[in-house]
C-alpha cells in the first residue's frame, strides 16, 4: 500500500484541540474527585461526559452507564475503582478521550459528512493483523500508512493483532506515540514482555494492550502492567465449539484472575455467523446486566453495532486487513489488496455502497 499525500487534507480535519483540552481538564478534575468519593463523583463525571459528547453511540453508552451507576452494588464500581488504582491518570485520559471524543464523536461526525459524497462505506475503526513469523506479513510501516490515510476519513481507532513474537512491539509503540489523537488497542501474542517492551509501552498513553487468556504469559504480563500502571485488558478467541460455554458465563468468570477492566472476545476464523451473533448478544447482555466487574465486547458484532450508530447506514460493517494483505469483512474474504494505492481503493472494492454518492467539493 503506497503512501499518498494527505498533509493538506489532514490539516483541515483534525479534532479541535481546544475542545480536547477542555475535555482533558474536566476529566482530570473528575478523576481526582473519584479518588476521594468514587460513587458520587462517577455519577457526576458521567453526567458531564454526556454534556460534552455529541456522538450518538457514546451517548447511548453513557446513558446506560448512568442507569447502572444508580445501583450502589453495580460491579462497574469495582471495575472503575480497580482501574483508578492500577492505571495512571494520563493513560486513562489519553486512551479514553481519544476513543470517545476523537474516535466516536469527531470521527463519527467526519464519517457521516464524507460517506454521502463517496461510493464506499467507512469503518469507524480499522483492524490490522501482523505476523512476525512471516516475511509477507503486513509491516509496521504499512500500519502507519493506514493511520495516515485513515485520519482524514474519520478513522481514529486502530485495533492491531500481533501473532508470533513481540519483536515489532517497540517499533509499533514509537508509531502510536506520534499519533496523539488516535486510540489504539494492541492484541499482544503469547510472549513475556521484556524490560524494553514495558518501557516503550509506558510511553503509549493513548493505547490499551490486551493479552491472550489461558496462556502462560498472561498472568505475568498483567502483573507487571499493573505494577507500572499501564492500561491493559484481556482477549480470548471463541469458535463454534465453545460459544455456549462463553454465553453461560463460565469462561467470563475465568478472566477474573487477570483483574482486567476490559475483555475482547474474538471469533476464530472458523466460527460461523450464527455463533458470532450469539456471542455478540451475550456480550451486550452482560454489559447491560453485569455479573462480573469486566466490560465485555465482541470484536465483530460490537464493531458492526458501533458503525450502525455512528453512520447513516442501517447495515453494520466490519473490515480487517489480514497478515497477508487479504481483506476480511463480516461475511467474506477478498484476496490480496496489499498493493492498492490507498485505503479508499480498498474500501471501494471491499465495502462499496449501492447508492450513488452526492456531489461534493471537498
Amino acid at each position: 500500500m503506497h503512501v499518498t499525500d494527505l498533509s493538506e487534507e489532514q490539516d483541515e480535519c483534525h479534532p479541535n484541540h481546544i475542545t480536547k483540552a477542555i475535555i482533558d481538564s474536566t476529566v482530570d478534575r473528575g478523576l481526582r474527585e473519584i479518588e476521594e468519593d468514587p460513587k458520587r463523583s462517577l455519577r457526576k463525571l458521567t453526567d458531564m461526559a454526556r454534556l460534552f459528547n455529541k456522538g450518538r453511540f457514546l451517548d447511548e453508552v453513557l446513558g446506560m452507564v448512568q442507569d447502572l451507576l444508580r445501583n450502589d452494588d453495580s460491579p462497574y464500581y469495582t471495575t472503575i475503582e480497580n482501574t483508578m488504582r492500577h492505571v495512571t491518570r494520563q493513560n486513562i485520559k489519553g486512551f479514553g478521550i481519544n476513543f470517545g471524543y476523537c474516535g466516536l464523536t469527531f470521527g463519527g461526525k467526519r464519517i457521516r459528512e464524507i460517506e454521502p459524497t463517496v461510493n464506499f462505506r467507512i469503518p469507524w475503526s480499522l483492524n490490522i493483523r501482523i505476523d512476525t513469523r512471516s516475511r509477507d506479513s503486513m509491516t509496521v510501516d504499512e500500519v502507519e500508512n493506514c493511520i495516515i490515510q485513515g485520519q482524514p476519513l474519520g478513522i481514529y481507532v486502530y485495533i492491531i493483532r500481533i501473532s508470533g513474537s513481540c519483536s515489532c512491539l517497540q517499533r509499533l509503540c514509537e508509531v502510536m506515540s506520534r499519533y496523539e489523537d488516535c486510540a489504539f488497542m494492541i492484541l499482544v501474542p503469547d510472549c513475556l514482555l521484556s524490560a524494553a517492551d514495558l518501557k516503550a509501552i509506558k510511553k503509549c498513553t493513548n493505547t490499551m494492550f490486551l493479552f491472550p487468556s489461558d496462556t502462560q504469559s498472561a498472568l505475568k504480563n498483567t502483573e507487571v502492567m499493573r505494577s507500572q500502571k499501564s492500561l491493559y485488558g484481556i482477549y480470548a478467541f471463541y469458535g463454534n465449539d465453545d460459544a455456549a460455554e462463553w454465553c453461560s458465563g463460565r469462561k467470563t468468570a475465568s478472566l477474573l484472575r487477570y483483574s482486567p477492566a476490559f475483555a475482547l472476545l474474538v471469533s476464530d476464523d472458523t466460527a460461523n455467523q450464527r455463533c458470532c451473533r450469539r456471542v455478540a448478544r451475550y456480550c451486550r447482555s452482560e454489559r447491560i446486566h453485569p455479573e462480573y466487574p469486566i466490560v465485555l465486547f465482541d470484536a465483530i458484532g460490537d464493531s458492526m453495532m458501533v458503525y450502525r450508530t455512528v453512520s447513516e447506514d442501517r447495515d453494520g460493517i466490519y473490515l480487517e486487513i489480514l497478515e497477508n494483505g487479504d481483506i476480511k469483512t463480516a461475511t467474506e474474504i477478498f484476496t490480496d489488496f496489499r498493493h492498492t494505492v490507498s485505503l479508499k481503493q480498498i474500501f471501494e472494492m471491499a465495502i462499496p455502497k449501492t447508492d450513488s454518492p452526492k456531489t461534493s467539493s471537498s
